[in-house]
């Protein structure tokens, strides 16, 4: 018999180090997807941790919430023989599947639409023989953190350029103001990846040829356009008529949260940056917003 209260305190614990108390907050958020119980077996743990990793990406990104749950599948399922995994019919991928079945898809349509996104759930129930809308709530959440990644990593490329404009060989006080900035933008990027990117297209620009100028990307488009709007209604109206309104739901539909957190990726509010940046004493890189 699996103690919920063992797991549920393991996997907190396992949180606290790098979110304190919000780690709490984190484990309810989960538990009103999935509820573990003691009558919850094997299989419900290993969902349950599989739900929380795909949050974790978008507070710590793939590399720490992969360590993180990884932590907890080792020391909260337990190993004894009399729990064993409920063997299930057929009505989901396995995540590892999925991942390289959504990789191959998005190859080709860098921003889906919604159409695009049920035709393949459909193609993916047939060729595994699996429940549809289990697979669509998945296949909906990884399109989703692509997107999502895809447009913070086109943000962070557009910062790291201003910034390296006005100081090409920067000295590590101003990286260190750089990842700062990077920190408040509400954009959730790992700081090892700020760094890694930053020092990348410094010596890119040091060593090689000034290349052409890419064309822009179907994400890019989205963002200047999304930019171009004055409210949330006339976002929702912009994603609802491109067919993207699966950026801005949850599992109830459109919300007013899903959309604010989508808009704050796109473009955070450039008066919170400022009074941020004033606040940390950094308003020499408020000149880079403009």
């Amino acid at each position: 018999m699996i103690v919920a209260d063992e797991f549920l305190k393991c996997c907190t614990a396992s949180l606290e180090s790098n979110f304190g108390q919000l780690s709490y907050e984190m484990i309810n958020k989960i538990k009103t997807k999935k509820n573990i119980t003691d009558s919850s077996n094997i299989n419900d743990l290993k969902e349950f941790i599989d739900i929380l990793e795909t949050k974790l990406i978008m507070f710590s990104g793939k590399h720490k919430a992969t360590e993180i749950c990884n932590a907890i599948r080792t020391n909260g399922i337990p190993k004894t023989a009399d729990v064993a995994e409920e063997v299930k019919p057929v009505d989901m991928i396995k995540s590892d599947e999925l991942d390289i079945e959504i990789k191959k898809f998005l190859t080709t349509r860098a921003l889906p639409k919604e159409a695009d996104i049920l035709d393949y759930t459909k193609f993916l129930a047939l060729k595994h023989r699996g429940n549809v809308k289990v697979i669509e709530k998945d296949v909906i959440e990884k399109v989703k953190l692509h997107v999502n990644s895809g447009i913070k990593k086109n943000t962070l490329n557009k910062e790291i350029s201003r910034f390296l404009e006005r100081y090409p060989q920067p000295v590590k006080s101003d990286v260190d103001d750089f990842v700062k900035y990077m920190n408040i933008s509400k954009l959730n990027i790992d700081e090892k990846q700020v760094r890694e990117e930053l020092e990348k297209e410094r010596l890119c620009r040091k060593f090689e040829e000034p290349g052409a100028f890419p064309g822009s990307s179907e994400i890019d488009q989205l963002v200047n356009t999304v930019k171009g709007k004055k409210d949330k209604e006339a976002v929702e109206n912009l994603m609802h008529k491109q067919g993207l309104s699966y950026l801005i739901k949850d599992e109830k539909g459109v919300s007013e949260k899903s959309l604010t957190e989508f808009m704050d990726i796109v473009m955070p509010s450039e008066t919170d940056m400022k009074d941020a940046l004033e606040g940390m004493g950094l308003k020499h890189l408020i000149k880079t917003k403009q």
